[in-house]
């Protein structure tokens, strides 16, 4: 599977086809990236049938959507070999609610403990109720939540609020200070970093007090999972190379968009990571 250094990657996964081989058989980390892909599927639209198909497809069972009209927040639900998966949508730029999601980035209370980023906070309230209704009857054994942006951040609120619950997140931003982090000691976190991806260095670092959780799982520039978290010095000399690497690419500006730091956090990126089968730039 090609790098993909495309504006349409990044602003429209919900244009490219369930990636093929998807299912229960593959893990649930890479099980997460598709499914925090196909959230951006836009199903409170016209595109609900075609995520159903690609859940049953992976032997999944028909999606459960989340939906908040008022905030413009979107997830869904579903079921495989017992296992509850709730993946939250990311950012879309098109979305004005989304956008403004991102830049109230003050913080407010978190019940648990801390403070959170009140954007993200606002945009996963309503979906809550809904999620806790939907968990409520769907007779798992087990839950995972995930996302990627936006998402992500949602998807770090509700394992916050459901500690049974583990954590897959892909492109996270920052989402609450050191005691809101302090609450996930000992739990089962897996936060995915593509190499320079820009989102993952947002909030600015000192900020509010926003702080990254533990689990970092690093993708380094040519698409491979370290075998555990490297050392900033390591990442930010992978991170300047991977830039230079860019540079050709970056000269397509009609197709491409301009920056390393932009293409890697397209959702696609992180699914060809996982598979083990990304390569270029």
């Amino acid at each position: 599977m090609d790098y993909d250094p495309t504006k349409r990657a990044l602003f429209h996964p919900e244009d490219r086809d369930p990636t093929p081989g998807f299912g229960l058989r593959w893990s649930r980390e890479l099980i997460c990236a598709e499914l925090s892909r196909l959230a951006y599927y836009r199903f409170e639209d016209d595109n609900r049938a075609r995520l159903t198909a690609a859940l049953r497809g992976g032997g999944f069972s028909d999606p459960q959507p989340f939906v908040s009209a008022a905030e413009g927040a979107q997830g869904f639900g579903t079921i495989g070999d017992g296992v509850a998966y709730v993946a939250f949508r990311g950012t879309q730029p098109d979305s004005v609610r989304d956008l403004l999601a991102d830049a109230r980035f003050g913080p407010e209370p978190w019940p648990g403990g801390g403070n959170v980023h009140g954007g993200f906070l606002r945009v996963f309230d309503p979906l809550h109720r809904g999620i806790k209704d939907w968990l409520g009857r769907a007779g798992h054994r087990a839950l995972v939540a995930t996302g990627h942006s936006l998402g992500a951040a949602m998807a770090t609120l509700m394992a916050a609020a459901h500690p049974e619950a583990q954590l897959i997140s892909f492109g996270s931003p920052r989402v609450g200070d050191r005691t809101f982090a302090g609450l996930f000691a000992g739990r089962q976190i897996e936060r995915f970093v593509d190499c320079a991806d820009m989102v993952t260095q947002l909030p600015p670092d000192g900020l509010f007090g926003y702080v990254h959780l533990d689990g970092l799982r690093y993708i380094d520039r040519h698409g491979r999972l370290a075998a555990a978290p490297p050392s900033q010095g390591a990442i930010d000399a992978d991170r300047t190379a991977a830039r230079l690497a860019y540079v050709p690419l970056a000269v397509d500006v009609l197709d491409n968009v301009p920056t390393r730091d932009l293409a890697d956090h397209a959702p696609i990126n992180y699914v060809g990571a996982l598979l083990g089968q990304r390569t270029g730039p």
